[in-house]
């Protein structure tokens, strides 16, 4: 096997601080931009959201069975971090309704995918090089991306408040290009082309057997769609709660996301001592409880410094569905690393799909606590049908 001559891990780490650039400088300000910037009404920003996440599950299933089809997993990466410069970068240059429609709707969902690739091929890149660590390094990059989740929401809500609030897609579309670059230098070494020979169809077999799951794995999916979702929902209204009802201002909302991503680092070291004790199902379950809970104490609230004392519950459920879900989702496809990488990315557009129509639903009368109290019902029934789904897992301690 060729050796790679650059500093692999020090490269990928570097992409997952960028990608998690790209996240945390624009999703606690996608609603404010859409609805309160631009003036769309939130019926209209929904639809926006949520036709780019149907055209986005398409584009996510077609990209994870190319990838396990393709000799450079690398292009994929490439391919998907050109199309988020170029997404947030129409943004920036041409702030308009018109911009924001083409650039979430139709763009993101092909540089959305670019999060699920890079954990496809890091995955199988520690595979062949270091198969007893792979689940380690996917936690601990994992965690690098929660890192930029740290730093960014305040300093991007400072530029927000400053400067301009499309600041934010010019920081995510530059980090976008960071991530090309990073994945365009891993090209030059060939020690960095890996790739796992996909299992042989069984003769007779149907086109559809590669797409079979786990007993169980279903109900998991599902249980994750929905709790992802009730996330979604609760971050596109968090941010009008805290100007609208709370007082607050831009800059309280990166504090607010802030605050949960400092809170998520020492919670997923924690998490990954946990799996080797208890079941991924188990601590998946309960975090859904935990949301719940942090949601539904949110509504009771009147000012936002109360609201940051709360965000431990915040950061301890968000850290289990963010980082647990990787390692239970690419388990899901026996032997397709990217198909079943590529559901972590049906996972996210169908919570974004679920989590937009119901934030176009519910803020339309602008009653931001209303939409709280659902996605905490919401959160609560995802971990009840994951649970449900997966009974004889729950709670099993794994071998020593």
């Amino acid at each position: 096997m060729t050796q790679a001559r650059l500093p692999v891990t020090a490269l990928l780490g570097t992409s997952m601080f960028f990608s998690g650039v790209t996240y945390a400088a624009t999703m606690p300000y996608a609603s404010l931009v859409g609805v309160d910037t631009l003036g769309m009404t939130p019926g209209f920003f929904a639809a926006i959201m949520s036709c780019g996440a149907i055209f986005g599950t398409f584009v996510s299933l077609g990209l994870g069975y190319l990838s396990d089809k393709l000799k450079d997993r690398r292009l994929l990466v490439l391919i998907t971090a050109l199309a988020g410069i170029l997404a947030h970068g129409l943004i920036y240059l041409f702030p308009s309704q018109l911009s924001f429609a083409v650039a979430m709707g139709v763009i993101m969902p092909f540089a959305g995918a670019s999060y699920g690739q890079s954990f496809g091929y890091l995955r199988v890149y520690y595979m062949k090089h270091r198969p007893e660590r792979v689940d380690f390094m996917v936690t601990s990059l994992r965690t690098v991306f929660t890192v930029a989740w740290i730093v960014v929401p305040p300093l991007a809500g400072w530029v927000a408040a400053e400067f301009s609030i499309f600041d934010v897609y010019l920081a995510s579309s530059l980090s976008y290009a960071a991530l090309a670059g990073i994945f365009a230098l891993l090209m030059t070494d060939s020690g960095t082309a890996v790739q796992m020979p996909a299992p042989v169809r069984a003769e007779g077999a149907s086109f559809l057997s590669m797409f079979e799951l786990k007993p169980g794995a279903a109900a998991g999916l599902v249980g994750l769609v929905v709790m992802t979702g009730a996330i979604r929902l609760m971050t596109l209204t968090m941010a009008l709660f805290i100007v609208t009802d709370l007082g607050g201002n831009v800059t309280d909302v990166g504090l607010y996301a802030g605050i949960t991503a400092a809170t998520e680092a020492p919670f997923m070291l924690l998490l990954a001592w946990l799996t080797t004790r208890v079941s991924k199902e188990t601590l998946l379950a309960f975090a859904g409880v935990v949301m719940a809970v942090f949601m539904g104490l949110s509504t009771q609230l009147t000012s936002v410094s109360a609201l940051f004392w709360l965000l431990g519950l915040n950061g301890l459920g968000t850290a289990a569905l963010m980082s647990i879900n990787i390692a239970y989702v690419q388990d899901a496809i026996k032997g397709r690393v990217g198909l079943s990488t590529s559901l972590m990315d049906i996972v996210a557009i169908g919570a974004q799909l679920l989590g937009a129509g119901a934030f176009g639903v519910l803020a339309a009368n602008g009653d931001y606590r209303f939409a709280l109290v659902v996605a905490a019902v919401l959160s609560l029934i995802g971990s009840g049908v994951l649970a449900a789904g997966n009974l004889p897992r729950l709670g099993r301690l794994k071998p020593a």
